[in-house]
């Protein structure tokens, strides 16, 4: 039970990577209406900003995160303005298609400039803290404290300053948010800041918790969309929530299977969960 009980405890660690990874994704989906594949390749931009300017550069951890987030989220905007508005209103199948085909080019680019191989940050090896027989290192720990500010802060935005309700506005119904005097413009751009920010600091946790390679980001999305179809198209806290279903019920599955069938389990955990309750954990569909 000792060992299940671990499974468990690195489940809720998985679960709130998870939650920080998919945050923006599911935030980018409720305002511009379309499943944006590419933020997957965020992530690892972010952790290869990271590693990039630590491991290569010198620079100390804390700098090189600091960069790396600011720097993805910018490249977000630059991406959802210059690729995806043109593209807008041509319907969310084609900017889906579309987001595809950004995701490999940025994964081609990476592959081109960092190549192949395995890499991992400039830092002391993880120190592991014991009780009641279980274990986690304080990199975890840090995982999880990080998840927990994102979405108390993310809470708090949305709710109580005037971006934020404008994104929650437009999630709601663009139309009626325009009829109302929103821009709806600058809500879109501030909305590619922070779903591309919450994926550039997911990336920093993958570099600090994972060893990289050029595709381990992408290996990500189908994890990420697991999270998003099971959360459904509700609040904040639906994304919480399904994160840490998911996160739990991969880990937790070791103890049964083996390790190489954890994305299987995160989809069949969306199956049953969807017979049961087709709208997802949120209880709402879009019209």
């Amino acid at each position: 039970m000792t060992l299940l009980a671990q499974y468990a405890l690195t489940g809720v660690v998985t679960g709130c990577f998870l939650i920080l990874a998919t945050i923006g994704f599911s935030l980018t989906r409720q305002v511009e209406g379309f499943l944006n594949i590419a933020h997957a390749e965020m992530l690892g931009v972010s952790a290869f900003i990271t590693w990039g300017l630590n491991a290569v550069a010198g620079w100390p951890f804390l700098p090189s995160a600091a960069v790396a987030v600011v720097a993805t989220a910018f490249l977000g905007l630059a991406i959802g303005r210059v690729v995806y508005d043109p593209m807008r209103r041509l319907g969310p199948a084609v900017l889906l298609i579309t987001s595809v085909g950004v995701a490999y080019v940025m994964a081609g680019v990476m592959h081109a400039i960092i190549g192949t191989g395995i890499r991992s940050l400039d830092m002391p090896l993880a120190t592991s803290y014991k009780a009641f027989g279980l274990r986690i290192t304080d990199y975890q720990m840090v995982v999880v404290a990080l998840a927990a500010a994102t979405g108390i802060s993310l809470a708090l935005f949305l709710n109580r300053t005037k971006t934020g309700l404008a994104i929650r506005a437009m999630s709601s119904n663009p139309e009626l948010a325009a009829s109302r005097g929103i821009d709806v413009r600058q809500t879109s751009r501030a909305t590619w800041l922070i779903a591309s920010g919450l994926a550039g600091l997911a990336g920093v946790m993958l570099a600090l918790i994972a060893t990289l390679s050029t595709d381990i980001a992408f290996n990500q999305i189908l994890q990420i969309l697991a999270v998003a179809i099971l959360a459904g198209l509700g609040s904040l806290y639906s994304v919480i929530a399904a994160g840490l279903i998911v996160g739990i019920a991969m880990d937790m599955s070791v103890y049964w299977i083996p390790a190489g069938y954890r994305p299987l389990i995160a989809f069949l955990v969306v199956i049953l969960a969807l017979l049961v309750r087709p709208q997802g954990l949120s209880g709402k569909a879009r019209s």
